[in-house]
């Protein structure tokens, strides 16, 4: 069976354009014809449907994404299985990811990144709560809702930006190799990789030690490199125990360098995707702020500033 063609019918669906891949499949822009919206539209391989233990990864995973209402993740219209290709349909987001806004405007400023990931942190704590792992988390799958003035992305500033996150719902795929499927861990770990790429404009190279983000970057606040490099520690259980938490850590050493990250209820949201009925799926940010975290910034950045004069010690040493 070919790849779905632009023109054709798909189900519901009259496919529009190509917006890209994922490794299981291709990500098509088309038109629901029974509503009469465009969505984003990922078409898996036929092999997965062929995949006994696949498919029902793929259908459980889907059937808990598309319950999903935290509103920073990009709300899932439909799911299923035509003529033998399960599907997964989105709510299109109009907008750039991150991956083409790093490449027109190069690294953001910390104050911008942290926030940027504490959004996304939102979105993949509510995911995680519910039993679900994105498990293929880059700069590519987080959206930047439209600025409901029109402005150009690349020169907002920290605390204009919403963003949604995408790729929910479409379980990755397991190497027949590895022991377990990709837990919470594996996306703390991919989240800190989008941090370090934020701040530095590129992403740390696999199965090699991370150097410090400050050290490639000047402007970078030393004291946020303890954090951006144990999200990245190679040992799970070396990393931090959520996406929430590296965030709220980042955003309180920001605090203790004289940094202000504005906090969610600080500036209003922009006009998100139209839900039902016509309404926003973006309540508002003031609606995703993680309190508890928040509260405790100068205790926390103290742990963090002798977690980091450890970690430079180890390296003097080679230990």
């Amino acid at each position: 069976m070919t790849e779905v063609q632009v023109g054709e019918q798909f189900g519901a669906y009259r496919v529009l354009g190509v917006l890209g891949s994922r490794d299981v499949g291709q990500v098509l822009r088309a038109t629901d014809t029974e509503n009469d919206r465009d969505v984003v539209l990922t078409v898996l391989h036929p092999r997965w449907a062929q995949d006994d233990a696949y498919r029902q990864r793929f259908l459980a995973s889907a059937r808990v994404a598309v319950r999903l209402t935290e509103p920073h993740v990009v709300p899932i219209d439909r799911y299923g299985e035509v003529e033998g290709r399960l599907f997964l349909a989105t709510r299109l987001v109009e907008g750039a990811d991150l991956a083409s806004l790093l490449t027109r405007s190069g690294p953001l400023d910390p104050a911008r990144a942290v926030d940027l990931v504490g959004q996304v942190a939102r979105a993949l704590d509510a995911a995680h709560a519910a039993g679900l792992v994105h498990g293929a988390l880059s700069t590519a799958d987080v959206l930047l809702v439209r600025r409901g003035d029109g402005g150009d992305p690349a020169g907002a500033a920290a605390g204009e930006d919403v963003v949604q996150l995408t790729g929910l719902g479409v379980a990755p795929p397991v190497d027949p190799g590895e022991a377990s499927a990709p837990d919470p861990r594996a996306d703390v770990q991919a989240l800190a990789g989008v941090l370090f790429e934020l701040l530095t404009g590129r992403p740390p190279l696999p199965a090699a030690e991370p150097p410090a983000p400050s050290s490639l970057r000047p402007g970078v606040p030393p004291d946020l490199d303890g954090v951006v490099l144990r999200g990245l520690a190679a040992d799970p259980g070396q990393r931090w125990t959520s996406a929430g938490g590296m965030a709220a850590a980042a955003r309180a050493v920001l605090s203790v360098s004289g940094i202000d990250v504005p906090r969610p209820a600080e500036h209003p949201a922009p006009a998100g995707p139209a839900g039902p009925a016509g309404t926003s799926s973006l309540r508002g940010r003031q609606a995703t702020r993680s309190a508890p975290a928040l509260g405790v910034a100068s205790g926390l950045a103290a742990v963090l500033l002798a977690a980091r004069a450890r970690w430079r010690a180890r390296r003097r040493t080679g230990r």
